[in-house]
This record gives structure tokens, sequence and C-alpha cells, in this order.
């Protein structure tokens, strides 16, 4: 489900970027794929070269909403289900138009902000994605996540938190913005138990030898 979404992202704002360009773009204008193993990072991966890339950096639950009634009804008995995951998943978008952590030339440089900042402007306009509006959710099997809806918010990160996340990604810095999807559900439909409804109180019957007591 996560990488539906994903590519559900990656597919929108490919049309933007594509309906926003003045040339003509070869490929896929917006790629998903692990940033780490790009080329511009000194890894092995050259499908990543001169794309804006997508990276899930780190997921998150929202502990806000954990609280949720494990029990529902059906068919008249009661079932216990284990209640949804709610998940925040931060998004890297990279603008990767440069060799070896540095921009070729001002030309480069150049199309790595325009790049940049076409992205700021999509999720400026559209930061509410559903997947009964992406043409991929026509032909998702699962009913469940028909009615799924994400909300993507711009992150603000401190010098000290974008240095630490650079490190963890192993290479120099390349022209970013980081957002947070929530809230993405997340629920298998397994009953870790059934019960029966209770229907009648019954009063005990008297013991003859406690009244013989009293």
């Amino acid at each position: 489900m996560i990488q539906f979404v994903l590519s559900m992202l990656v597919r929108e704002l490919g049309i933007h970027i594509r309906g926003r360009s003045t040339v003509k773009i070869d490929g896929e204008p917006v790629v998903l794929g692990n940033i780490a193993m790009s080329e511009s990072l000194g890894g092995n991966e050259s499908y990543m070269q001169g794309k804006i890339v997508l990276s899930l950096v780190n997921i998150m639950e929202e502990a806000s909403l954990k609280n949720a009634n494990s029990y529902n009804i059906s068919d008249g008995k009661p079932q216990l289900i284990n209640p949804p995951v709610y998940l925040n998943l931060f998004l890297l978008f990279l603008a990767n138009f440069t060799k070896g952590g540095s921009a070729t030339d001002d030309t480069d440089y150049s199309n790595t902000l325009m790049r940049l900042s076409q992205v700021i402007e999509f999720f400026q306009g559209k930061n509410v994605f559903s997947v009964q509006g992406s043409p991929e959710g026509n032909s998702l099997q699962d009913p469940e996540l028909q009615d799924l809806r994400i909300k993507l918010e711009l992150v603000s990160m401190t010098f000290e938190q974008v240095n630490y996340l650079w490190g963890s990604l192993g290479g120099k810095q390349i022209p970013f913005v980081l957002y947070k999807a929530g809230i993405v559900p997340l629920q298998r439909e397994f009953i870790t138990e059934r019960g029966e409804l209770i229907q009648d109180i019954k009063n005990p019957e008297p013991n003859p030898h406690l009244l013989q007591l009293k």
C-alpha cells in the first residue's frame, strides 16, 4: 500500500512538471528510488540522474490515534480486531541534477532550483490526494483502500537536522524539500477473538440453607 501511495504521488507530480516545462523532457521527470544509491552520492544507480527523486526516509506512527476501539459487531457477534496503524510517511523530494554531489555548471544548478520550485508549487496547490481521484485507483483490488486519503505538509528542518539527515544518507547535500504525508491507515482483517453477545441476565436461584440461617 505504501508503494501505491508513493507511485501515485510520483505520477501526479510528473504530470505537473511536464505541463510546466518549456523544453522536451526525456523519460519520466519524477522517479521513486533510494537517493543514497544514486550516482550523485557515489552509488551505482544511474536512473535517478537528471530527475526529481522521491525517497522514503522515515515512517512514524501517529500516536494520537492509537486509542481506537478494538471491538466491533459482525453477524450479531462481537469480534476483537487489532485497531489500524496510522502512519506518517516522511518523503524526501530531491532535484538530482548534479554529479558527484556538486553542480557541473550554472545551467545545471539553475535547472535544479527550477525543478525544486515546481515541486513546492505543486504541493502548495494540491496537498490532499485520494485513491478515488487517481487513475490507478480503478485497478486497485483492495476495496478497503478505496477511501484512502493522504495530506502532505511541508517540514521545516533545522541545520542540525539537515546535517544529520544527509549524514545518514552518506553523501553531500542535494537541493531537497521534505514533506510529511499523513495519515495512512494500515489494517489487516485478522480477527484475534470472537465471542457471543450478552442477551439475557438471569438471577441465581436462592440457596435454601442461607434462608434457614437467617
